[in-house]
């Protein structure tokens, strides 16, 4: 996995690009009893497209296209609400993520990262199986406390093979770096965050952000999954199960 993405991403037709954030805490620290990886999944000749939808989704916001735009930090009020809700209606790219709660027994000396990084190389697989691409650029937004552990989890996968292998390379990119994609995969993650706090709280139905960036498109373009049991055989190979909820 490469250390770092600091110049301009720029991809070559064919790649598929995975944009990937995180969300609660990858050893339940604190308060945060769960844990989720997603984000956005583009062919390279379609993310100029994302690009020019995201800068508009900046100008609406923030008024200024260049401006950053973070779920954490942006108004939460009615019409920011309104712009994200159609700005995810388009169906140029698909969205995934996959989460964990304290709750779910792991074996020991596993890392809650592992099986959430494994239900996400499903959905990865599952739709590069389904586009005309030649490689996979799985970009990770950089995290000081998280990177080491996201990158030992990543070396513990079996290679994305699908119905034929392809190339597979792996980095991380500063959040600084403004790059549309990875944006727009956090909004996605706090999406299923809020559906994960949900029904961790015994709520019904989905959250008001899921169900718009999730619930709207057909299941080809919008993967969730919540890791729900995860065993060793007597061969030491694991198997993880994951519910979907839409």
């Amino acid at each position: 996995m490469k250390p770092s993405l600091e110049e301009e991403l720029i991809p070559a037709n064919g790649d598929l690009l995975v944009f990937i954030d995180d969300t609660g805490h990858e050893t339940f620290a604190g308060n945060q009893e769960f844990y989720g990886l997603g984000g956005c999944v583009v062919l390279a000749e379609h993310y100029p497209h994302l690009i020019d939808k995201w800068r508009t989704v900046r100008k609406a916001i923030n008024g200024d296209t260049n401006l950053p735009l973070h779920g954490s930090t942006m108004p939460r009020n009615n019409e920011n609400f309104a712009v994200l809700s159609e700005f995810f209606l388009d169906r140029s790219f698909c969205r995934i993520a996959a989460t964990i709660t304290k709750a779910v027994i792991l074996p020991p000396e596993m890392h809650p990262c592992v099986p959430v990084m494994g239900e996400l190389q499903k959905e990865i697989t599952s739709i590069a199986d389904l586009l005309p691409c030649k490689s996979i650029s799985i970009i990770v937004e950089g995290s000081e406390r998280a990177d080491k552990i996201v990158q030992a989890c990543f070396n513990q996968l079996s290679p994305i093979h699908g119905s034929s292998p392809l190339p597979v390379v792996k980095s991380f990119m500063l959040k600084s770096s403004n790059e549309p994609g990875l944006e727009v995969a956090d909004f996605i993650v706090g999406a299923a965050s809020s559906e994960m706090q949900r029904r961790m709280r015994g709520q019904k139905g989905h959250a008001h952000d899921f169900n718009h960036v999730f619930c709207r498109l057909p299941a080809l373009c919008c993967h969730y999954r919540e890791v729900s049991h995860v065993a060793v055989d007597d061969s030491g190979r694991v198997s993880v199960t994951g519910v979907a909820l839409v």
